[in-house]
């Protein structure tokens, strides 16, 4: 972008009459200042870009490639500081009655992207008539373009896309998967931008498989961020219809059947029963690599195997997917996914849980039964029903006392977390959490319960059970109890490095509910809580 700026500088003062090196100058400056890390140099260079391409406009409004460069530069920007996403309608509206009146002054791929943006543009500022009526425009012209004969462009029917129509259609594609990558590891924002973006590429393919794929997992993907529990169904249902049928159309698809693993392997086992499919895909694109596809490459191949290890043990097959962790271990010693496995694998208490140790002090059964329990939440569904069994007995023993009670609830949330069936999910959570909750109300400042039941809403469905403000609630009491005490007294609670988990939950769980200004602050102090935690 610095770049182009100053040759485009250099440009305009050649020609200072030509309204496209004015235009373009203009783009490039509002471009330097969207990725400024200074905010008052963003909002600076921005603004004085729209004010050239305002000032060229005004003075060449019919001019074509001026309007575009100026609707799009204004459709990207956001609309919560700049409100400039009128000014984008106005001209995407301009562009296209051109194209009507005249259709060789751009391509038809083009005026339908027009169309779909023109629809999204509406979105945003709220005007759902003005959008779907502009969706129901590009459905009609859609329709009758594909009902036309090839040969009435003077096309032959072998003719495909341009290279310039793939190579878009790849770089749409790729910025598409990485957000959706960054919504599935619980960015909002990026959820909602992968979806947007999935309804552009799909308005331009529309028959493509690889971009309904695409759509619909960004599609279900919403239903993660939904605020009920019927839309959270309904788009996951939705999304697997879109992928499988595209999956129909094109089955040797590498890249499709990456979407379709990464979908199942996201969807609760206990609601959609998606884990059979993740393993299918994800034993077809380990035998490609071994193959010796050039479609996917070591660094993927790592996080296959260790995804398909743990398809595998959610379904209780623990000896295939012990077989399929330990090639990831041999072949890759030094890979992330093998440093995350090796914690798992080398939990202390895994090789004692069929013969635990034979305890009649209720103090010693506690706290076996929180060990189980802690070993329980690093993904080990046997350490959480031992936990369950062992915290129950406690309480029994010690009905009215809250620490136990509160583990006690806990430990049966998480031993729902790993059943096979949504019913008993539910009930174990609503149990768990209601006894959670009678122990805060005797003791409310507890930081150990108060972590308990912060951890408990976080991990719960937000759409099923809108418990992440109350995690966010907790989260933020537990953070400033910690930074108000003394060292001794907080590190015999939570370590630095638990201190940091706990603040990247924070910030997760307000990026789930599109906080994104408060989850952006927090993200620095993680930084810098990291950078302290170094130096020291």
């Amino acid at each position: 972008a610095q770049e182009a700026l100053k040759w485009l500088d250099q440009a305009r003062q050649m020609d200072p009459d030509d309204p496209k090196a004015q235009a373009y100058y203009g783009s490039a400056l509002a471009l330097v200042g969207r990725d400024s890390i200074d905010p008052l140099e963003r909002f600076a260079k921005v603004l004085q870009g729209l004010k050239i391409l305002d000032r060229t406009a005004a003075a060449y409004g019919e001019s074509v490639p001026v309007r575009i460069l100026r609707a799009y530069v204004n459709y990207r920007l956001p609309e919560e500081y700049f409100h400039r996403t009128q000014t984008a309608i106005e001209d995407f509206c301009f562009l296209i009655d051109r194209y009507e009146e005249d259709s060789t002054v751009f391509s038809e791929q083009f005026y339908w992207q027009l169309l779909s943006d023109l629809a999204t543009a509406y979105r945003t500022i709220g005007k759902e008539d003005e959008a779907l009526a502009v969706e129901e425009q590009l459905e009609r012209v859609q329709h009758r373009r594909a009902e036309a004969s090839p040969q009435a462009d003077g096309l032959t029917a072998d003719s495909g896309p341009s290279w310039e129509a793939l190579a878009r259609r790849r770089a749409l594609i790729e910025e598409g998967l990485q957000l959706l990558e960054q919504g599935e590891a619980g960015d909002r924002a990026a959820a909602e931008k992968a979806y947007q973006l999935a309804r552009e590429i799909r308005s331009l393919f529309p028959e493509d498989p690889l971009v309904e794929a695409l759509y619909g997992s960004s599609h279900s993907l919403l239903g993660r961020y939904a605020s009920d529990g019927n839309s959270m169904f309904a788009h996951a249902i939705e999304g697997i219809e879109m992928i499988e049928n595209a999956i129909r159309r094109a089955p040797d698809d590498t890249l499709l059947r990456k979407i379709r693993a990464q979908h199942s392997y996201r969807l609760p086992e206990a609601f959609f029963h998606r884990t059979a499919a993740a393993i299918t895909d994800l034993e077809y694109l380990a035998a490609q690599f071994r193959a010796g596809s050039q479609n996917i490459d070591s660094e993927e191949y790592q996080k296959i195997l260790f995804q398909l290890g743990d398809c595998y043990r959610r379904l209780g097959l623990t000896d295939d997917a012990q077989e399929i962790w330990d090639e990831l271990l041999s072949r890759y010693p030094n890979s992330p996914h093998a440093a995350v496995l090796k914690k798992r694998l080398n939990q202390p208490l895994s090789k004692e849980l069929l013969s635990p140790p034979d305890l009649e002090d209720i103090d010693d059964l506690l706290d076996w039964g929180i060990s189980l329990f802690q070993q329980g939440v690093k993904d080990d569904p046997a350490a959480a029903e031992a936990a369950r069994v062992c915290l129950e007995k406690v309480h029994q023993l010690r009905p009215k006392d809250p620490f136990i009670e509160a583990y006690y609830g806990s430990a049966l949330a998480l031993s729902g977390r790993y059943s096979s069936t949504s019913a008993e999910m539910f009930q174990c959570a609503v149990e768990g959490l209601a006894l959670v909750n009678s122990a805060l109300r005797q003791e409310p400042k507890n930081p150990e319960l108060r972590l308990l039941r912060g951890y408990l809403c976080y991990n719960l469905p937000e759409p099923l059970f809108h418990l992440t403000s109350k995690a966010i609630e907790d989260f933020q009491w537990v953070k400033d109890w910690y930074l108000s005490s003394s060292r001794r007294k907080r590190e015999r609670f939570l370590n630095p490095d638990q201190f940091i988990e706990l603040l990247v939950s924070l910030e997760t769980a307000y990026r789930r509910l599109g906080k994104d200004a408060e989850a952006d602050a927090l993200a620095l102090e993680i930084e810098a809580e990291k950078t302290r935690l170094a130096e020291n």
